[in-house]
């Protein structure tokens, strides 16, 4: 029974991955289609100007993937004291981002498939603009994320806080240079989930977790994330 208290956070974490998932999967496409009015677009004359550019499709799907994985991950299962500030922050960037997709519905005007170049990173994206429709765009999650997991991330290793923010930058940047959001996008993306952090690390506790089994839960976090992160970069791999 002891044993049993002593690993109840497993359990937790385990259902916060099955819930990050569902919320950032199946909810998302059901929430893609509930608007309540006609999406508008946010373009300025700078967004008008910024061209398409394939070498940042490496950072929007070939990087940005095992960064939220390997994080979520790591606060799930290796380092899990802050996985209530962490999820409680996801859970507020998500109710945030998917009410405001719903009252104020926010469409992307990309190129077409047929108008991209033909090298591999672009396939990619022309294979990601087919399966991921222009809408559900302002805030940005990938913006979102990027920041959730940059600042977790320097919180725990604040000597790696620049390594960590300027993956999220890089993230947030290839989003305006693969056509999939706007300056406006980005912006709110990144207030909305810098926010969600600050008050989640302010208002909820940090929990006392044993460290049996470490090596063990390593190994096991680098190994599924990295399986997960595979499988989910294959989807747009033409």
């Amino acid at each position: 029974m002891e044993k049993l208290r002593e690993f109840s956070w497993l359990f937790k974490s385990s259902l916060f991955v099955v819930a990050y998932a569902v919320i950032a999967l199946v909810v998302y496409d059901i929430v893609a289609e509930i608007h309540i009015q006609p999406p508008r677009t946010l373009f300025t004359s700078i967004d008008h100007a910024i061209p398409f550019i394939s070498a940042f499709v490496v950072p929007y799907v070939f990087i940005f993937y095992p960064f939220i994985i390997f994080t979520l991950g790591y606060f799930a299962f290796v380092e899990p004291q802050k996985i209530n500030q962490y999820f409680t922050a996801i859970l507020i960037v998500y109710a945030t981002s998917y009410l405001t997709y719903i009252v104020f519905p926010v469409m992307m005007i990309r190129p077409s498939p047929e108008e991209l170049p033909t090298d591999f990173l672009s396939n990619v994206m022309a294979k990601y603009y087919s399966l991921d429709p222009p809408l559900n765009c302002f805030p940005s999650l990938h913006a979102a994320n990027s920041t959730l997991a940059a600042y977790f991330l320097s919180r725990e290793k604040p000597k790696h806080k620049w390594t960590f923010w300027g993956i999220a930058f890089l993230i947030i940047l290839s989003t305006l240079f693969v056509r999939q959001h706007v300056i406006a996008d980005e912006i709110s993306g990144f207030a909305v989930a810098y926010f969600a952090s600050w008050i989640s690390e302010k208002k909820i506790k940090e929990e006392k977790i044993p460290d049996a089994f470490l090596k063990g839960r390593k190994i096991f976090t680098a190994i599924l994330a990295s399986l997960l992160s595979i499988y989910i970069i294959s989807l747009y791999t033409p």
